[in-house]
């Protein structure tokens, strides 16, 4: 079993990935050559962290996501597919209580593959 899995030509969608352990996950996508969409409510914190990753030779990008609104997620899982064309791994580091939506931050649908 590998145990530093190649994510070359693959595309990866992080949560929460403005700092902490999300920023590290978004980080090690990215040096397994995966291209890496930064999603954080913290919009501005988001595109600092997908700069410096496409400044040190990565493709990133950033998204604005409030993973307790679905029509959020829905809108970040469309902008990734937009911007590369696939979606072949998600991290969802956040997690976001509401009071309309429960525990569990957004109520999940099928998910299906596009």
């Amino acid at each position: 079993m590998a145990t530093n899995p190649s994510f070359e030509n693959k595309v990866a969608l992080v949560t929460g990935a403005a700092s902490g352990i999300g920023l590290a996950t978004a980080q090690a996508f990215a040096d397994r050559g995966a291209a890496v969409v930064l999603a954080d409510i913290n919009n501005d914190a988001a595109v600092l962290a997908a700069e410096s990753l496409v400044a040190a030779g990565h493709k990133a990008m950033a998204v604005h996501c409030d993973v307790a609104d679905e029509a959020e997620v829905a809108a970040m899982v469309d902008q990734t597919v937009a911007a590369f064309g696939r979606l072949d791994a998600a991290f969802q580091q956040c997690r976001r209580t509401s009071p309309r939506r429960g525990n569990s931050g957004f109520r999940e649908r099928r998910f299906r593959a596009r």
